[in-house]
């Protein structure tokens, strides 16, 4: 099977680019990035061929494109692609806005081929597993679920966090991870409210893990100040159900690495189940007898391999794309289901940012 990567820009690129090269029916052809001079660090850095345009990427029908632009990039990149290949990876949340993300999906609606958005949290077996325990109803009647993200400290003045004309900063770009994880779980609210805030007191933080670039490596003593980002230094949402609230908050500020300090909890009539994604752990306290659950607290653990959390190869990863893979050589009909709840994910979003620009009701 042939594949390329059609813009680099985005890190999760050098952890799939390791999975398709470890692939024994894959060829990685080449790639295309408009960035000359990250072209030619990337060739350089990984051997892989240089297309000069996007036109030449596509010549010749490829089995999968994975796009890893910048989010303003990436409907375009994949509306060209999309007739000229078999399956499509696409970096998250898919499109920098609804606008974009509505005519992304209706034109790969009409195409028979295969999308899937990267939420490869999606497939940690973490997650995995707790999506198993809602599912039991072991819980009973879930009310309540509350999410919590972030990104270290910095890091919300990295370039994926500070893209223009992105509908917003940390509670888009890493909001949408645990979103697609609680829409997954609960399917689209009927109403949401949000709110974000650039914070005051220009706090100077310094960090060991800030990257300014793809190739650049972590640059330590990098100092960043609160309220000093393009969008939000924090933000929160709340979903409404009939017969449940979901809250989620992100903040830019977060004391830890990547996604360690990530949680979602589910509150249950008759159990509690918290979930940390990466390194992945659920904890489950059960009130009531259930079929195939014992009464009490119980903790299953999964080990992260050794490496910078979110750019090193783990079953998250592998998993995703072993699915797009298996689904090219069984020769199955193209599924788009990673799209449609992607588009979700937008779809609160947006609706979150918009209820944060409503004038915020005071105290009396």
């Amino acid at each position: 099977m042939r594949a390329a990567f059609l813009g680099i820009r985005h890190p999760h690129v050098l952890v799939r680019l390791a999975l398709l090269r470890d692939a024994p029916d894959v060829e990685v052809v080449g790639f295309h990035e408009p960035d000359v001079e990250l072209a030619d660090r990337f060739a350089a850095a990984t051997g892989l061929r240089r297309f000069a345009t996007l036109a030449e990427a596509l010549e010749g029908r490829l089995d999968l494109a994975v796009v890893e632009g910048l989010d303003t990039e990436v409907p375009d990149v994949a509306l060209r692609a999309a007739p000229h290949c078999r399956a499509l990876l696409l970096e998250k949340p898919g499109a920098p806005t609804l606008e974009e993300m509505d005519r992304l999906v209706a034109g790969l609606a009409a195409l028979p081929v295969d999308v899937t958005v990267g939420y490869e949290l999606h497939h940690a077996p973490a997650v995995v597993r707790a999506r198993a325990i809602v599912g039991s109803g072991v819980l009973g009647h879930v009310t309540a679920i509350r999410a919590h993200g972030g990104c270290p400290n910095g890091c919300g003045d990295e370039l994926w966090q500070s893209v223009p004309g992105d509908l917003g900063g940390v509670l888009f770009t890493e909001g949408c991870h645990l979103l697609e994880i609680l829409l997954d779980l609960c399917g689209p609210p009927d109403g949401v409210v949000g709110t974000v805030a650039r914070l005051q007191g220009g706090t100077p933080v310094a960090s060991d893990v800030v990257k300014r670039d793809l190739l650049d490596p972590p640059a330590p003593g990098d100092v960043t100040r609160v309220g000093r980002l393009m969008f939000e230094d924090v933000g929160a949402a709340i979903l409404r159900y009939p017969d449940k609230l979901v809250t989620l908050d992100v903040t830019a500020w977060e004391a830890g690495d990547w996604v360690e300090l990530w949680r979602i909890d589910v509150v249950g009539t008759t159990g509690t189940l918290s979930l940390f994604p990466l390194p992945g752990r659920v904890e489950l306290t059960v009130r009531e007898p259930h079929e195939g659950f014992e009464v009490g607290t119980t903790t299953q653990s999964w080990p992260h391999p050794v490496g910078e959390p979110t750019l090193t190869v783990d079953p998250a990863y592998a998993d995703e794309m072993s699915a797009i893979l298996g689904r090219l050589r069984s020769g199955a009909p193209p599924q788009q289901g990673s799209l449609q709840l992607a588009h979700d994910v937008v779809r609160v979003l947006d609706a979150a940012y918009r209820s944060a620009a409503a004038p915020m009701v005071g105290l009396r």
